[in-house]
């Protein structure tokens, strides 16, 4: 009886949250990879799997689903060698390798009936040095009809830095290369390139916060991305991000994303600010 009990309230939650789910805008050029390293402390198998949907009526319409899947693998925290040298687990403080893949996708009807698709695939490998200091590598391919981007591939490295760790709080920084290439779909008679490659630098500041029991989850990202050759041509993105534990495996997340990117194409805005909600089961 307690069983059916609890599956009931789950799926009133489930359809609740669903429906209640903010727009999901479209994606920007930054990706905030922070929110995706939940569990990177955990060796072996992990995932997420999130859902997402929106439907306006008025003198707006518009019907919008997202979904996205993010899966990890996490190498024991010892590597080979390591307890001949002395190294305990606790000296490790985690795996001291991680790999994950996400992705994500959303699918958008509007007033005319006109389609609109976005979608990302994001890979990195994560290389523990030492309690402080990681090492990274990654590679995303994107598109996102709301921005004209037809395409955009990347890959980068860089250097990942634990500022503070106290019982609850964790301070991060990051800094790194990445070339990006991109395609434009465009009109003709824009003086747009259609395809561009430029050299960048990525940069981060993360804070994160877990409440005493564990049920609330914040991470607070702020991002910078100038070209290395024309420093006005940025991308900035602060996302802060809510993850609220409803059952063992099943949360609720809202996010808050405020993007400018100080040379977009023409006809598109500099800057976006997105709420949204979404479910994320775990396993």
């Amino acid at each position: 009886m307690r069983r059916t009990s609890r599956c009931a309230v789950a799926v009133r939650l489930l359809v609740a949250a669903v429906a209640a789910a903010a727009l999901v805008a479209p994606a920007a050029a930054q990706v905030n990879t922070e929110k995706m390293r939940v569990g990177a402390d955990q060796p072996g198998w992990a995932g997420t799997f999130d859902v997402s949907a929106a439907l306006q009526r008025g003198n707006t319409e518009r019907e919008i689903l997202g979904a996205g899947v993010r899966l990890q693998y996490a190498w024991p925290p010892l590597p080979a060698g390591a307890e001949e040298a002395g190294e305990t687990v606790a000296d490790s403080e985690g795996p001291a390798n991680v790999v994950f893949l996400t992705s994500n996708y959303a699918f958008t009807r509007l007033n005319d009936n006109r389609y609109v698709n976005n979608a990302l695939s994001h890979l990195r490998f994560i290389r523990r040095h030492s309690p402080r200091v990681s090492y990274e590598v990654f590679g995303q391919h994107q598109f996102n009809e709301f921005i004209r981007l037809e395409q955009r591939l990347l890959f980068g490295g860089g250097g990942r830095f634990r500022l503070m760790q106290g019982s609850r709080a964790e301070v991060f920084a990051g800094a790194g290369y990445m070339l990006e290439r991109e395609n434009l779909d465009l009109p003709a008679a824009l003086p747009d390139d259609r395809r561009s490659e430029d050299h960048r630098s990525t940069n981060y500041l993360t804070v994160r916060y877990n409440s005493e029991d564990e049920r609330l989850r914040l991470v607070h990202t702020l991002y910078a991305q100038p070209r290395f050759d024309r420093l006005q041509d940025y991308r900035l993105l602060s996302e802060t991000s809510f993850e609220i534990q409803l059952f063992r495996r099943l949360a609720l997340a809202i996010s808050l994303n405020v993007m400018h990117d100080s040379e977009p194409p023409t006809g598109v805005k500099e800057t976006d600010v997105v709420l949204s909600n979404s479910l994320r089961y775990s396993f």
